[in-house]
């Protein structure tokens, strides 16, 4: 079973996350379909735009493995793993096509992030938008940083140390979600969007988005060396799996 599934819906493609967990929990094959399908994207002139979803019945992204976490060890591996994650949505935030998310169910850590680095994201009233990494033993350095870009430090605050679902009306009107529609409409809504800024004059949305999302970019290798020594210390106190071992013992 393949791990997305892709669709060309006109001239915007549609690629489906396809975990066997509905949830759809972010895993290495999915991570590097993704990466694949956002260079298909920038280099296919057929493609004007591109949508990333869950699909209307299951989640976004539920977030990376905890597993994998707790089983970091040593400096390398960590700062590995950090450098990963910000290629990773730095692979989004070059696309210089339209990037529309289509959110559903959770979005959660990795996923909230995915999310994020797309231009334009569509949610519905059960979408569940959550930075709890710091209640699981993990740091929240690259989460912190792109929520207070969005939503300013106060609302950031709030988000990873309440550890809770955003409201989705507080999402909206914060435009961490653009749109909200029901759950049934939500890619076919997003497959629109993506079309009607596929439709932009090419030339000016790629220089606009290069110029914007470059800062982002910037920001987010500015802080690789403070998210690296911030999960160094947390590998080493083993707080991951000391939560892991607390919560199987309730």
């Amino acid at each position: 079973m393949a791990i997305l599934k892709i669709e060309a819906q006109g001239a915007v493609l549609v690629a489906q996350f396809n975990h066997a967990n509905a949830l759809n929990p972010m895993s290495l094959e999915l991570e590097n379909a993704i990466r694949s399908i956002c260079r298909e994207t920038e280099d296919n002139p057929a493609i004007r735009a591109l949508v990333l979803t869950g699909g209307n019945e299951r989640s976004f992204c539920a977030g990376g493995d905890f597993k994998e976490v707790a089983q970091l060890s040593g400096r390398t591996a960590v700062e590995g793993f950090i450098d990963r994650w910000i290629d990773f949505y730095s692979t989004i935030l070059k696309v210089t096509k339209p990037t529309v998310a289509a959110v559903g169910g959770y979005a959660i850590g990795v996923g909230f992030q995915m999310a994020l680095s797309c231009d334009w994201r569509v949610g519905s009233p059960e979408t569940k938008l959550l930075m709890w990494e710091l209640k699981h033993g993990i740091a929240c350095t690259i989460g912190g940083y792109m929520l207070e870009t969005f939503v300013g430090r106060a609302a950031m605050s709030d988000i990873i140390y309440g550890c809770e679902a955003v409201p989705v009306s507080w999402a909206a009107d914060h435009k961490l979600l653009h749109e909200v529609v029901n759950a049934s409409s939500l890619v076919e809504t997003a497959i629109e969007r993506a079309k009607t800024l596929g439709n932009f004059p090419e030339i000016t949305f790629r220089r606009t988005k290069e110029s914007t999302n470059r800062r982002l970019i910037a920001g987010l290798q500015a802080i690789a060396h403070e998210a690296k020594e911030a999960h160094v210390a947390s590998a080493a106190s083993n707080a991951v799996q000391h939560h892991i071992n607390r919560v199987l013992r309730q």
